[in-house]
């Protein structure tokens, strides 16, 4: 521990789900903790009826729609990403979403929370692709049903996962926390018309209530997941920062870190912060933690140069930044001959996973086919009326196209490549002088393989179906999964994080979040950011009480 006085024995840079995690842990641990937010407290009521009052019901509307589209702030010193925030530099877009507001992204997130099967730990190993993780599945087990317990998991006991219609998989030493939720007349209805071409349903497993959790209700079935839940019965990131709050952390909003400041020894020392009004203040701790997710966490660390590290902080193996993952996908839109009535219960619960895992990751990627339940009313109203069905026609169409219309899309495993990087804009800054976000972004052959394959699935999901094709979105949709950018490793010369979350380059200073993960499956990666946490605090806390009794 430091001779001189500090601020807080652990400063954590980030509200969500990962920083509220550790700063639980640190807390009932009997730390003094500090956590900055770069942007602001937000309350359900206030989200909720913003929403609520919006013609356009989505919340991926872009920014110049703000106000009457996404519900969440845009205040000058954290620019939305709906907008032009994130610079674009590759041949591929990256275009994904995330929230700077107390508790994070999962305010608005759809709740997906899926284990990683063991393969996904070695597909260089096994296929010849990608990195393999520093351990394998069975490190990270318990882990994962720690982390189901914290978040408020329910789910379907005794599925398997792989998608191959099996044994239980992967291999559980706890149960889920709540039952699954049940099944609505659509995903009956799919599961028995797919069933004949030989694709296994699988539920997912999800951040919302089915029975009371702690303070959140059961679900209700609302069907705005994204935006917002509007009776607090999904999970999100605010929920652990109340509770740290309650154990005696400290949070800081509005407080934008843009220095990380490391002494010779390669120690971190302290942090800066600015204030909306560009003001600037100094904190200093012990040990520090960076949650800031996969495009914030990069960008500091690159902007932290200095005499001694001339590359931005933990940096030495010129990896921060790169290795830039993502679900980056295609979708598909139908007519269904018949009533099938989208829009029942949570906004997505039903997957097909038969191409999740086999030899075939030799050749493309893995991958999975997630039915959308939702249903944009207002869009196929908007779209009758520009074409001049009105009265009792409009009526009637509204109804059919409601009942009948399904969007299907996939999520494609990527690789890490080094090239697939971000990095702190040399010529944009945002309005409190921190520069923009750059990305570069691609995709290889290895993916348009995955995409090829896909295609065929969708197609003979129509022909199952007896759906008529609309439309097939091919342009490599985001999905707003940040996996990657302070990669994890052994070898401190190709990453930036050691299997502990531990810097290399500096010894009190560890990155929490989806952005150390080595691989990137082909799943939702928030369970896996969680379960790494919640590792990480508790070696955190060994190596604390290690150099105490020291």
């Amino acid at each position: 521990m430091s001779a001189q006085k500090v601020d807080a024995d652990v400063i954590i840079i980030g509200s969500g789900v990962m920083g509220g995690l550790i700063a639980c842990q640190m807390a009932k641990a009997g730390k003094s903790v500090i956590i900055l937010e770069a942007g602001p407290r937000v309350s359900r009521q206030e989200i909720v009826e913003r929403f609520r009052n919006s013609p356009f019901k989505m919340s991926l509307t872009n920014v110049k729609l703000q106000g009457v589209g996404s519900p969440y702030p845009n205040p000058p010193h954290i620019p939305s990403t709906y907008g032009d925030y994130l610079q674009q530099v590759g041949p591929v877009k990256y275009p994904t979403k995330y929230l700077r507001v107390v508790g994070g992204t999962t305010w608005h997130f759809g709740s997906a929370l899926w284990r990683m099967i063991p393969n996904d730990f070695k597909l260089n190993t096994l296929y010849g692709r990608g990195r393999d993780w520093p351990f394998g599945y069975e490190e990270l087990e318990a882990w994962y049903g720690k982390a189901e317990h914290e978040l408020g998991v329910s789910g379907v006991d005794g599925q398997d996962e792989s998608g191959q219609g099996g044994k239980a998989w992967p291999p559980r030493s706890t149960p889920f926390p709540m039952p699954g939720l049940p099944t609505s007349y659509l995903f009956d209805r799919l599961t028995e018309m797919l069933g004949k071409g030989g694709y296994n349903p699988v539920l997912e497993p999800n951040g919302r209530a089915t029975k009371p959790w702690g303070k959140r209700p059961m679900c209700g079935g609302n069907n705005n997941c994204n935006p917002v839940c509007p009776i607090a019965a999904k999970y999100d990131g605010s929920m652990h920062i109340d509770e740290a709050e309650r154990l005696g952390a400290k949070l800081l909003d509005n407080a934008v870190v843009y220095r990380i400041e490391a002494a010779d020894d390669g120690k971190i020392t302290g942090i800066w912060y600015k204030k909306p009004d560009g003001s600037e203040h100094h904190l200093t701790a012990d040990y520090f933690v960076l949650a800031a997710y996969g495009i914030e966490s990069p960008k500091l660390l690159l902007m932290s140069t200095s005499e001694k590290y001339p590359n931005g902080i933990a940096n030495s193996s010129d990896q921060v930044g790169r290795n830039l993952m993502g679900h980056t996908g295609i979708s598909m839109n139908v007519m269904m001959s018949e009533d099938v009535w989208p829009g029942q219960g949570p906004t997505e619960l039903l997957v097909y996973l038969n191409n999740r895992d086999g030899v075939f990751r030799k050749d493309f990627p893995s991958y999975k086919i997630k039915v959308r339940n939702t249903v944009p009313t207002a869009d196929y109203a908007a779209s009758l009326i520009e074409k001049g069905v009105l009265g009792s026609k409009l009526d009637a169409e509204i109804r059919r196209q409601s009942a009948r219309s399904l969007n299907f899309a996939i999520d494609f495993e990527t690789l890490p490549l080094a090239e697939n990087r971000v990095t702190p804009s040399k010529t944009k800054k945002d309005a409190i002088g921190i520069p923009l976000p750059e990305i570069y972004y691609s995709v290889t052959d290895y993916w348009h393989a995955g995409k090829e394959a896909g295609l065929k699935d969708f197609h003979k999901f129509a022909e199952l179906l007896n759906a008529e094709i609309l439309s097939i979105d091919t342009k490599f949709q985001d999905r707003q999964h940040i996996m990657g950018t302070t990669i994890m490793g052994d070898d401190p010369h190709n990453s930036v994080v050691n299997r502990d979350c531990r810097t290399h380059d500096h010894p009190n200073m560890w990155i929490a979040g989806t952005s150390v993960m080595p691989s990137a499956s082909c799943m939702n990666p928030t369970l896996t950011g969680a379960a790494l946490s919640l590792r990480l605090a508790e070696h955190m806390l060994q190596t604390m009480k290690t150099e105490v009794a020291g």
